[in-house]
């Protein structure tokens, strides 16, 4: 009865093991290393993203440099009197409108 179980037990541990390392499509599915997990857990994109270009008046555009053309730091927008420079800034989609109107604000008084 022992002898039976542990074979049971070996085959399960054998088809576990077996479709791991092979999707349905066929594909290994084997994962030695953290850049293996990567690759198996996130989407590679490729290109740029798109930059809306804003003035005063609104939205002018849209433009995508490329990675060796930006000129200007990269910063995450908190306070406008952070900033010294012209700057590249990021902010969420939940903060736009507060930075706009806290930026046109800073620009008419």
């Amino acid at each position: 009865m022992a002898m039976a179980s542990n074979l049971s037990s070996l085959l399960l541990l054998l088809f576990f093991n077996l479709s791991f390392r092979f999707s349905f499509s066929g594909q290994t599915n084997s994962m030695e290393s953290v850049p293996d997990l990567q690759k198996s857990m996130y989407l590679v994109v490729d290109g740029y993203p798109c930059v809306r270009l804003l003035s005063l008046s609104g939205e002018i555009g849209c433009a995508n440099p490329g990675r060796d053309k930006v000129v200007a730091p990269i910063v995450r927008f908190r306070k406008a009197h952070e900033l010294a420079c012209p700057s590249a800034i990021f902010v969420s989609l939940d903060e736009l409108q507060e930075v706009l109107d806290r930026y046109v604000f800073l620009l008419i008084f």
